[in-house]
């Protein structure tokens, strides 16, 4: 007892030359004083001489003394307010961060490239491309940014930031801002590539504006920063949830901010999952187009996007499947070809199945030996649009064979009357080389004609694996008969054609619709079925509802849907005792007040 006072004197003095340690200090002097807290003992050292009375570790206090044998540590932590704060700083110091990356973006690289004696470093309509919504980025978070800072400044226990991010990231016009900005983060990303090879200047432009700026940020290193910044927002959100008590007036504005800013991000990591998959498609294709020989002859002019941009290379354009096949030709037998099928493109080449030395493209991110044989070499034939391509089958190919069936037997016919005509000539008393000269080339003219039909109508006999196609050109309707290694490779080549060409001609017409959920509704009689649906446009405040109608055939039900929100059923009611066909949203008049 005698030596737990002596120690308890001893570490009351060493209190008072420890004062910066603060409030700490109090709580570890609680726990020895036996009112509170844990302690830590130590195993016991050596008595090689006396050692220091009181150390700092660490957020531990270590107690130790002559007549005291064992160290004792108190462990106190930093207070729930103290790492809120310093959450918040954290937040601060990014968001400062962020925003001098968004002004560096503008005041080093869009303004400069923007002022009229730089537009021959960069086309301006790519400036634009590049830098889309930057203009509005920059804008939203220096007012965060602002709002942040005045919340530190003004820092109390009871402080609240929930509320300011709610207030930011509840809004829809974030929302479409960051959107647009990630759906056109590739479209930017391949514009300062376009702008770098056609200018070299814009090159020269992008150096010496990285070693002008703070950072020394390349433009891509700054291009990258709205698409890593929102699932920032989540993990300091959530660290500040950790030291936010639930009875704190700010964890209900966080737990909103958390749900709002995770929303973003989802729709930020859908945007960019398919930036990736169009950036993989469009390497895969440029990689296939630098296998084919002579692609290089018609590369440049066929599309408008400017130097850098194969022929094969469109927007949106993904490759399918490659089928090796050969041609069943009238005149010069089968020819071996490869047919490479993308979603709105099919392509023809020659075909030799030799390896050697293949042309690489020295950009390409993905190989394209994972889904075309890259040890064969190819040729370009002739290329078509999937709209100018069909499939002759059924009943047209029956007409198709009796077309060319028909076509034979007036050659045979004409074959007849020029040996008639031939004999008679042989009556002639006056000289008639001339005639027998035009009429022994208008046969032998007939004689190949027949042959090409006659070999056609025999390939037509149409084997399980051979395939024809009808192709519209400028000077009319050319046919294409291919046959497959195997029936299963035509049917699938088939299916992937056709297949292509109904996403191709949807995709004109409207967007396919995604689905998100399936909503129960209340029916009023038993087999409802739906039948139509219309969004409400009569006034701002029910422009997020839909009516819904299902029929059995004999009365009608209306369905209100909200989509505010969540997709929500408000109301379902029997409108009438008939089956409702059709329903349409009719703006009412406005008229003014008397």
């Amino acid at each position: 007892m005698l030596q737990m006072v002596r120690t308890l004197a001893q570490f009351t003095i060493a209190l008072e030359d420890m004062r910066d340690i603060g409030d700490g200090i109090d709580a570890a002097f609680t726990a020895a004083s036996g009112l509170g807290g844990a302690t830590e003992e130590l195993p016991e050292k050596g008595r090689g001489g006396p050692e220091p009375l009181c150390r700092h570790r660490r957020g531990h206090l270590r107690v130790s003394g002559p007549h005291c044998h064992p160290d004792f540590i108190w462990v106190f932590s930093p207070p729930a307010q103290d790492m809120r704060k310093h959450v918040i700083m954290t937040l601060l110091d990014t968001e400062q961060s962020y925003v001098e990356s968004l002004r560096t973006l503008m005041q080093g690289y869009m303004k400069p490239l923007k002022q009229p004696e730089n537009s021959l470093l960069c086309d301006p309509s790519l400036v634009d491309e590049i830098f889309d919504q930057i203009p509005e980025l920059l804008e939203h978070h220096e007012q965060f940014l602002e709002q942040i800072h005045d919340c530190v400044q003004n820092w109390h226990e009871k402080q609240k930031v929930g509320d300011l991010l709610v207030q930011s990231f509840s809004k829809d016009v974030l929302v479409n801002i960051y959107s647009a900005y990630i759906d056109n983060f590739l479209n930017a990303k391949d514009a300062v590539r376009i702008a770098k090879e056609a200018r070299p200047a814009f090159m020269k432009f992008l150096e010496q504006s990285m070693r002008e700026n703070k950072e020394k940020q390349a433009l891509s290193d700054l291009m990258i920063k709205p698409v890593q910044r929102i699932p920032r927002y989540e993990l300091l959100v959530k660290d500040l949830l950790k030291h936010t008590p639930e009875d704190h007036p700010d964890h209900p504005f966080l737990i909103d901010a958390q749900r709002n800013i995770k929303q973003v991000a989802e729709r930020i990591n859908k945007g960019m999952k398919s930036a990736e998959e169009v950036e993989r498609n469009a390497r895969i294709v440029q990689e296939i187009e630098s296998h084919i020989e002579g692609m290089e002859d018609v590369r440049m002019g066929i599309l408008a996007r400017g130097p850098g941009w194969g022929w094969l290379q469109a927007p949106l354009r993904r490759f399918l499947r490659q089928e090796m096949v050969v041609e069943v030709k009238a005149v010069g037998g089968k020819k071996d070809r490869s047919l490479f099928l993308f979603t709105d493109l099919l392509v023809c080449t020659t075909l030799k199945r030799k390896s050697g030395s293949l042309r690489r493209s020295s950009m390409s991110l993905y190989t394209a030996a994972s889904v075309i044989d890259t040890a064969s070499k190819y040729k370009l034939l002739w290329k078509l649009p999937l709209e100018d391509v069909d499939i002759i089958k059924g009943a047209s190919q029956a007409t198709n064979r009796e077309s060319i069936q028909k076509s034979i037997c007036r050659l045979d016919e004409d074959l007849s009357t020029l040996g008639q005509v031939s004999k008679l000539s042989e009556t002639l008393s006056f000289p008639h080389q001339s005639l027998d000269d035009v009429i022994k080339d208008l046969m032998a003219a007939i004689h190949r004609e027949l042959a090409e039909k006659q070999s056609l109508s025999f390939s037509m006999a149409f084997p399980p694996n051979k395939v024809e196609l009808s192709a519209a050109k400028a000077d009319g309707t050319e046919s294409f008969i291919f046959e497959f290694p195997n029936p299963d490779a035509r049917l699938g080549f088939e299916q992937a054609l056709e297949d292509a060409k109904k996403k191709l001609a949807s995709s004109k017409n409207c967007l396919d619709p995604e689905f998100l959920k399936a909503i129960p509704i209340m029916k009023t009689r038993s087999g409802m079925q739906f039948s139509c649906a219309s969004p409400s446009h009569s006034s701002p405040e029910n422009a997020h509802e839909v009516w819904v109608c299902n029929s059995d055939g004999y009365v009608g039900q209306v369905c209100l849907l909200s989509i505010r929100k969540e997709p929500i059923v408000e109301a379902c009611i029997a409108v009438c005792s008939a089956r409702i066909l059709c329903i349409a949203s009719v703006p009412g008049l406005k008229r003014p007040y008397r």
